[in-house]
């Protein structure tokens, strides 16, 4: 508890950092009378300056006004937080050097396979001419792969830029791109209307694209595939949900669904890297929500996600 008025004022006893702190901290509580959860620099009695944050109210006792204070050490946290930021700063340059290296070798094997082909295909049993455009089709996948690396670790710096956005709409986006990719498959896509939302217009494109295409992919073998993208209340929140009657997995390996290249073991022929659903956990939880999966084998998965409101 520190009185206004006094000999010695709470800058002489050396509690703040400095006298702009000081200031700061006194016109805010002077004029709303408190202050919550404001960070600002002190000094403890050692004399060594901290990080902290203050909540403080103004009392009254017999006719004078004092300050009651409560400080929180928060130095530690905020030097893990910065070492975060540090650490992903160099991850994201290390990849960016890392994918630079590999896509240099692979663009020479690349033209490579395409040169042979070109000036000693007529020479090249088809067997050998297999092996080539196997090596070419390999360098292409490693590119791509790269690529989704890149796009994955980025996620950690996002910060998602919120507005309203129209989520049936770029569902209905997302269902015609599949439907261009196999124009002979016959799938039931049905998209409830006037859903919008809350957040980052081209992240949560990503998250309904990755979460359409996979169910694209697992209803592969459905002669009546369907998919189906909507909303509901789920204790009071908004759930968004993208289900479909495919392939579906066992909820014991529920929680491995989300886990970076992590391939369910009925998964493994299927095309992709195993990052999609990773990419989408990542994106919601930048959002503030949180995303889940609903299947049972043979019998379709619901993966369902929300998002935090302003």
């Amino acid at each position: 508890m520190y009185r206004y008025k006094r000999k010695r004022s709470t800058l002489e006893l050396g509690i703040w950092e400095s006298e702009s702190a000081r200031d700061r901290a006194i016109r805010i509580l002077m004029k709303e009378g408190m202050v919550r959860d404001m960070e600002i620099d002190f000094r403890g009695k050692s004399g060594k300056a901290f990080t902290g944050i203050m909540s403080a109210e103004l009392i009254e006792l017999d006719g004078e006004q004092y300050m009651l204070s409560i400080i929180n050490d928060i130095t530690e946290r905020k030097r893990m937080e910065e070492e975060i930021v540090r650490l992903n700063a160099d991850l994201e340059a290390f990849n960016f050097t890392v994918a630079h290296d590999l896509r240099q070798p692979l663009n020479v094997i690349n033209s490579y396979c395409q040169v042979i082909e070109k000036l000693c295909g007529d020479q090249l049993s088809d067997e050998c001419l297999g092996y080539v455009q196997g090596t070419y089709d390999t360098t292409l996948r490693m590119d791509r792969l790269i690529e989704a690396l890149l796009n994955f670790s980025r996620l950690v710096r996002i910060e998602p830029r919120r507005e309203t956005v129209n989520l049936s709409a770029m569902a209905h986006e997302a269902a015609e791109v599949l439907k261009q990719t196999e124009p002979g498959r016959q799938v039931k896509i049905q998209i409830a209307d006037g859903i919008l939302a809350d957040g980052d217009a081209s992240l949560l494109r990503a998250v309904l694209d990755n979460l359409l295409s996979n169910a694209w992919k697992y209803t592969g073998m459905r002669e009546q595939a369907v998919i189906e993208f909507g909303a509901r209340d789920i204790d009071g929140v908004p759930t968004y949900f993208v289900r479909d009657n495919g392939a579906g997995f066992n909820m014991a390996d529920a929680d491995k669904l989300f886990t970076p290249f992590e391939r369910l073991p009925e998964t493994e022929k299927q095309r992709g890297f195993g990052i999609g659903l990773s990419t989408v956990e990542r994106i919601i939880s930048r959002h503030g929500g949180r995303v889940w999966a609903e299947g049972a084998p043979g019998k379709g998965a619901c993966f369902y996600f929300t998002l935090a409101t302003k």
